[in-house]
């Protein structure tokens, strides 16, 4: 099995919130309201067998590209226009301290948000970056000060290349995939020393998973690890690497020989060891912090989900912080609601709020403004504090299940989230 060996897997919403969410649905559709598409991806790496092959197919092609990209010396990049496509749609609703991100005119009524099926092309927040190879579509590009690394797939070649200088000289490795791939990921350590390439955030009702990667060995070459079960993120503290999944995404593994084994830690954030299969208990996400990892933890609220966040600096201890309600996102992995964001983490709970991920633990609400308060999902990507993209999807159903239209924007922000604005 390697890298891109993938696992189906599949995440459905409690029954009487599936139930109670539909009932809202029909009556929505009888007014003419848009209502939202519930479900968490469960993972990084996925998409059904018969869509994979037609996007790896199609994104292998428009890969095949060796000249420099982006900023000076390579081609301009630019932002895709609004597309559309044939959906249908279902809600939920919940209760919370956050704002839910409700329509104009239903107060109270949440529209249940998931992260986007589309992965945020983030090449464009790097203008001033000339890449030795294509990034590739998805979370591609990591900084950490000064050092960058970036993925590109030419064909079935995995390209890596990192540069300790913010791009002025790179160095590049590569490995031979059996089949193309669609996107690709990379998560940095705070320090710029590690980085893996390894699940990516974003994905679709039904989804699949990786249980292969490739790290960075200490002579600079990709070195394959086996991970240790289906997986949907992974960060790293300090030089210990962490990677959540499993059923459910329940459970948490730590590997401090640079993912040679893994260790079930799970009980340091879940107090116990997680029940086989999905019991109720808290699925897990990791944001990557300048000085370490929070690990989030989303436990079942009603449709909605409480979260709370446990910061470790070495991968061994974590200290728990505070806790939130959101109330339109379901329990499961946040997938493209979050990102790095400097040295601290964000969460996208809304149209309208950003929530901050201290490195001490603690939440702060940003307010946002400039995406449209009815969205379906969304993904984002900050390349520090200040510059990031979004990727806005908004569903409008003419009637019934049937004849849905599907619109995703992309959106820019250089103030930290405050302001939004479409991409051009």
């Amino acid at each position: 099995m390697n890298i891109f060996d993938e696992v189906p897997a599949t995440r459905r919403m409690p029954e009487d919130a599936e139930r109670r969410a539909w009932a809202r649905i029909k009556e929505g559709m009888h007014t003419g309201e848009e209502k939202t598409a519930h479900g968490r991806p469960h993972a990084k790496w996925r998409f059904t067998a018969v869509a994979a092959a037609a996007a790896a197919a199609a994104i292998a092609a428009a890969f095949l590209i060796t000249q420099p990209w982006a900023g000076v010396g390579g081609p301009p990049l630019s932002a895709p226009a609004p597309s559309s496509s044939t959906s249908s749609s279902q809600s939920s609703s919940g209760t919370g301290s956050l704002p839910p991100a409700s329509p104009p005119g239903l107060p109270g009524e949440p529209i249940m948000l998931i992260g986007s099926t589309t992965p945020v092309g983030v090449a464009s927040l790097w203008q001033d970056v000339v890449f030795p190879v294509v990034p590739s579509t998805g979370r591609s590009i990591a900084q950490a000060g000064s050092v960058i690394v970036e993925v590109g797939v030419q064909g079935s070649t995995l390209v890596v290349a990192n540069s300790s200088d913010s791009g002025a000289t790179w160095t590049r490795n590569q490995v031979a995939l059996p089949t193309p791939v669609p996107y690709v990921d990379v998560s940095l350590s705070g320090d710029g020393k590690h980085w893996i390439v390894g699940p990516p955030h974003e994905g679709g009702a039904t989804v699949s998973t990786y249980t292969a990667a490739y790290v960075s060995a200490s002579d600079g070459a990709l070195q394959r690890v086996s991970l240790p079960g289906p997986t949907s993120h992974a960060a790293w503290a300090g030089s210990t690497l962490l990677v959540s999944g499993g059923a459910m995404d329940t459970h948490l593994w730590s590997s401090t020989d640079n993912g040679q084994s893994f260790t079930d830690i799970s009980p340091s954030v879940q107090g116990s060891m997680p029940p086989p299969g999905y019991q109720g208990a808290p699925s897990i996400s990791l944001l990557q912090l300048g000085s370490g990892v929070a690990a989030v933890a989303l436990a079942p609220n009603g449709a909605a989900s409480t979260a709370t966040v446990y910061v470790t600096g070495n991968g061994a201890t974590f200290a728990k912080g505070a806790s939130a309600d959101l109330s339109n996102i379901a329990p499961g992995s946040l997938n493209g609601l979050a990102s790095t964001y400097g040295s601290d983490a964000a969460i996208v709970t809304g149209a309208g709020q950003l929530l901050k991920v201290t490195a001490d633990g603690q939440f702060q609400p940003l307010a946002m403004a400039g995406i449209p308060s009815v969205v379906n999902s969304l993904g984002i990507q900050f390349r520090d504090a200040a510059r990031g993209i979004a990727s806005a999807t908004k569903t409008t159903c003419a009637a019934g299940k049937a004849g849905c239209t599907t619109l995703t924007t992309r959106y820019t922000t250089a103030d930290g989230g405050a302001h939004w604005t479409p991409a051009p």
